[in-house]
């Protein structure tokens, strides 16, 4: 069984370590514009303001978990592909996951998880640099 938690958790750490003086400020705006606006417009402001952070929330559906062997994006996407990296490609992918509202939801549920993880690291890290 794959740990949706965990997966959050090590995203939101790998994030969170991410050296950009912005991050947690941006983390805070992404979440914000994730829970105002949805999925596809946290996605456009991150490609804008933040595109590693996007990037690695790209990654979090693409990788395979070292267990189980799956893939989150196996629950989003037909035919066992991957998320583009590419922005248009991955705007494409998305619009095939927002055919199904129950899947944008639990997309937008483990965003706002991995986020706030993230959110959390930021801000531990730059306590601990005080």
């Amino acid at each position: 069984m794959l740990n949706l938690d965990y997966r959050c958790m090590e995203y939101g750490q790998k994030i969170g370590k991410i050296s950009d003086s912005n991050l947690e400020s941006n983390l805070r705006k992404a979440l914000g514009v994730l829970q105002e606006d949805g999925v596809y417009a946290m996605f456009l402001w991150l490609e804008k303001n933040a595109r590693d952070v996007r990037k690695e929330l790209v990654e979090l559906f693409n990788k395979e978990d070292e267990t189980t062997h799956v893939k989150l994006s196996n629950y989003f996407l037909k035919s066992n592909k991957s998320f583009s990296q590419d922005f248009d490609g991955f705007c494409n992918d998305l619009r095939e996951v927002a055919i199904d509202i129950d899947k944008l939801l639990f997309m937008k549920k483990l965003l706002e998880r991995t986020v706030t993880y993230a959110l959390y690291h930021a801000r531990a890290k730059r306590d601990k640099n005080e």
